[in-house]
């Protein structure tokens, strides 16, 4: 046995003895979080959990799940903002009477595509410590850079930037909360990080509202280009804090002012199946494998059909400017700004919905929000195809456009479902995860170009049957994971010779390390295949 194996072997048996509390919700090496729970689990689920556990799940919440929603809310600040900015003058001052939004948007998802599986997948090596804020930093500096564009070019290459540090961070505070938290916690703080997504948009139009009305002009700027300067000051706050509070994933914590060598023990008890495994070097076989994974890109299906089942609700704020085109007056800037803001509360609390849901009476099952979520969203769309943009009451119309995200609510269970069907692999989880968000990006790169352009708005009629068809894709592809993942459960549940709750440490050489059975050298294509969420004794599978 080679000195570095026999030194990691004692190191994993010192951390073995280290005395600490009995993880809940696991048993035999699985996590039955969601089978194992009292009533009180229905309302917040470390509540029927030992002392120690309500400790460690209250740190986390307080570092990684806190600022995954602050980071998240940032995010979607700093994403929407140019959004709100194009009704409230710079279309005009900047003379963007073309495709020049959707163009931008376009440039965005590009510099996200580029960097978003280089990110997540340096964050199964990295400390997302560092990491994480570090993106965000990126895209901060890129906000204010927003404030003094002057023409297109300046505007696509700072979308450019933006997406670029932006894409990768949704993805990766996902992967971090998957290897912290049990199915039975999952689905919640998902829905919970995930309903920032829609508190972002919904707090940078009425910044955008104050900004217009209370500093156009100061400085010589207009109201527009403060929201930039505004929302950047915001990012700050939020990003700076983190250097110093997120953790990193169980298997590679080390103790500190926030985490002691007890919780750490306790966190990697409470992930049997990858609480502590190490990703190492990558392979080229491995890459491969995460290619011919249908599991996979079936999720990526419901990603790419689920953007694009949104996508109608960016017509809204058209919809109102429109009505000034037909009767000058009908709405201000500021009346603009506010009257789309009830999509984004309506899609808050469906986020929150279908967390808790899948959490509770759901048990745990993803696909159940996902059907219901996309098949509401379906009627809403074809409604807003078949009926008139501009009909003679306006109430149907404006209820329809609150409506139309429920799909996109219903995402925060596709999220939740990759990690827990990919669990046992960071590598498969982080490539899987950022894929998610790379074909998101080329639906709403692509699709919008075609059937949702700028100067069709509102009346994009073909857009919304195309969303609609969409929907419908969604739906088969989310029935056949959840027959997929039923009938591999079932296998899985067949097979007798699975060694639970190994410790596992991939190293650059392919060597794997446990505790319990003796240490074993396996070859790279052994050491890159998945676990499929159990370890044999002696062989990574």
């Amino acid at each position: 046995m080679s000195e570095p194996t026999v030194k990691a072997l004692e190191e994993n048996v010192a951390r073995r003895n280290i005395e600490h509390a009995k993880a809940r919700g696991v048993e035999n090496g699985k996590d039955v979080s969601t089978e194992k729970r009292t009533w009180k689990n229905y309302f917040w689920d470390s509540w029927d959990k030992s002392p120690e556990e309500r400790r460690l799940i209250f740190k986390a919440d307080s570092t990684l799940l806190a600022f995954a929603c602050l980071g998240t809310f940032v995010k979607y600040l700093d994403r929407s903002n140019i959004n709100n900015a194009f009704v409230s003058g710079m279309k005009e001052e900047m003379s963007l009477y073309g495709n020049e939004l959707i163009h931008a948007n376009s440039y965005y998802y590009i510099g996200g595509l580029i960097g978003l599986w280089p990110i997540n997948l340096l964050l199964t090596r990295t400390n997302p410590r560092y990491l994480i804020p570090s993106l965000e930093l990126g895209w901060t500096l890129a906000t204010f850079g927003q404030a003094k564009m002057t023409t297109a070019d300046h505007m696509y290459a700072l979308r450019a930037l933006v997406g670029l540090f932006e894409y990768g961070h949704f993805s990766a505070v996902m992967y971090l909360c998957g290897a912290w938290y049990q199915k039975a916690e999952l689905g919640r703080r998902m829905g919970l990080i995930n309903a920032a997504t829609a508190i972002g948009p919904m707090i940078s139009a009425y910044l955008q509202a104050a900004a217009y009305n209370g500093l156009d002009g100061k400085g010589a700027m207009s109201g527009w280009r403060w929201l930039f300067i505004v929302d950047g000051i915001i990012s700050i706050g939020v990003l700076l804090p983190q250097f110093f509070v997120l953790p990193d994933v169980p298997s590679r914590q080390k103790k500190d002012w926030i985490f002691t060598e007890q919780d750490i023990e306790l966190a990697r008890d409470r992930n049997p199946i990858e609480g502590r495994i190490k990703q190492g070097r990558f392979t080229l076989f491995q890459i491969k494998r995460w290619l011919v994974t249908p599991e996979i890109w079936l999720l990526w299906i419901i990603s790419f059909s689920s953007s694009v089942g949104f996508y109608p609700s960016n017509s809204m704020s058209f919809w109102f400017k429109a009505w000034n085109s037909i009767k000058p007056g009908s709405y201000t800037v500021g009346q603009i700004n506010a009257y789309t803001t009830p999509i984004y509360a309506m899609d808050l609390l469906q986020m929150l919905l279908f967390g808790w849901l899948s959490d509770t009476l759901f048990r745990g099952r993803r696909w159940p929000s996902l059907l219901i979520g996309c098949s509401i969203n379906l009627l809403v769309v074809i409604l807003l195809a078949a009926t008139p943009v501009f009909p003679k009451h306006r109430a149907f119309r404006f209820f329809l456009y609150t409506q139309t995200s429920w799909g996109t609510a219903a995402s925060t269970m596709f999220w939740a479902w990759t990690n827990e069907i990919l669990k046992g692999d960071p590598a498969t989880r982080a490539f899987a995860g950022a894929g998610l968000n790379i074909w998101a990006g080329i639906a709403v790169s692509t699709i919008p170009l075609g059937v949702f352009q700028t100067v069709q708005q509102p009346a994009v009629t073909a857009g919304n049957w195309t969303a609609a068809g969409f929907l419908i894709l969604e739906i088969l592809a989310t029935s056949a994971l959840a027959y997929w993942s039923h009938r591999k459960h079932k296998r899985l549940i067949n097979d007798d010779n699975v060694h639970q709750e190994a410790e596992i440490v991939y190293s650059d050489q392919g060597t794997a390390v446990d505790s319990k059975v003796p240490a074993t050298t396996v070859d790279s294509k052994a050491s890159a295949t998945a676990v499929e969420s159990k370890v044999s004794e002696t062989t990574i599978f």
